[in-house]
Order: C-alpha cells, then sequence, then structure tokens
C-alpha cells in the first residue's frame, strides 16, 4: 500500500482556500463554484484524516498535520459564510482594505504550505514578522472599518461584511500559527 501524500493534501487545501478568499475577498472568479471548492476541501480533509488513523506517525506530527489541515478548512468555510453574508446584504460589490489584506494573507500561507516539502532548516523558515506585520495591519483596517460604521460614515449594512473578514483574518491567523508549528517540529 502506497503512503499517503500529506504535502500534496495540505498544497490542495491551501489551493482551495486562496481559490475560496479570493471569491469571497476581491471578487476574483474561482476556477471552480464555491460549493465544489468547499466539496473537495471536505474529500481532501476525509482522506488525510482517514490515513492519520490508518498509517504510523508519531501522535506529535499527527495532530500537527490534522490541526493545520482543519484550520484551512475553517478558512474555507468562512469565505463562504462572508460570501453568504455580504449577498444577503446586498453588500458584495463593496470590498474593504481588510478583505484585500486577507487574500495577501492566504497567499503567503499557501506559499509557505509549499515549503514544507522542502523545509530542512530554520534559516528556511517564512517570514513570520512580514506576516504577523501584514495580519495588523489589516487589525487596523478592521477597527478604522468598525469605528466608521458607528459614526455613521459607511452604512450600518456593512457591519457583517467587517465582521466577517474579521473571523477570516483570525482564521488564517490560526493557519499561519499551525503551519509554524509543523514547520518547526519537523526541522
Amino acid at each position: 500500500m502506497s503512503r499517503f501524500n500529506y504535502f500534496e493534501a495540505l498544497e490542495k487545501l491551501a489551493d482551495l482556500a486562496v481559490m475560496a478568499i479570493g471569491c469571497a475577498c476581491i471578487d476574483k472568479t474561482p476556477i471552480k463554484p464555491l460549493s465544489e471548492i468547499r466539496y473537495e476541501c471536505d474529500n481532501t480533509l476525509y482522506g488525510l484524516e482517514e490515513s492519520l488513523f490508518e498509517e504510523f506517525l508519531p501522535p506529535l506530527e499527527r495532530d500537527n498535520i490534522a490541526a493545520y489541515a482543519h484550520c484551512l478548512s475553517r478558512v474555507v468555510d468562512s469565505a463562504a459564510e462572508h460570501i453568504a453574508l455580504c449577498c444577503l446584504n446586498g453588500t458584495s460589490k463593496r470590498k474593504t482594505e481588510e478583505e484585500k489584506i486577507c487574500y495577501e494573507l492566504a497567499l503567503k500561507i499557501k506559499e509557505n504550505t509549499y515549503i514544507l516539502r522542502t523545509l530542512k532548516k530554520t534559516s528556511e523558515l517564512p517570514e513570520i514578522e512580514d506576516f504577523r506585520s501584514q495580519a495588523r495591519s489589516a487589525f487596523e483596517a478592521h477597527s478604522n472599518d468598525l469605528s466608521m460604521i458607528r459614526s455613521g460614515a459607511v452604512p450600518k449594512s456593512l457591519a457583517h461584511n467587517v465582521i466577517s473578514a474579521g473571523r477570516i483574518r483570525i482564521e488564517l491567523s490560526r493557519c499561519f500559527d499551525e503551519l509554524l508549528e509543523i514547520m518547526l517540529n519537523n526541522i
């Protein structure tokens, strides 16, 4: 029996997360419909989990892989929720600065997921401060958007969009933390 390719599964999940975030946060037309993205994400996650239980792996490594895969899945779910809220409120065309930064964060996560295959030493780790700096910028944009809503400068109907974008940013930060955990445990 051939061994499951965890790198390939995590890379696919990262690709799907970027597609979903692109669709949700910058109106980038996905290669596939969101329902298909979510279906592929669930199938990939299921195959990965099934393999984690069948193959011999050290417990710490198994936990790290599962945690990261679930984080990526939650990013896809958060993107789908964001799209639904924006459509429900009729505010899907207005994109915030935080949403644009979320897409950039998703791209960084994808890029760093592809590093997992070849990572051998700590000097190859991603630029942690760069990611954190962008995440802080997204948080500042989030705070600014909330204050603009409170002051009445923008319609209150955007509040759900802003809150939903904040959830995406939080899930992306969790993903990055889980990715770093895998990297640090496997060097």
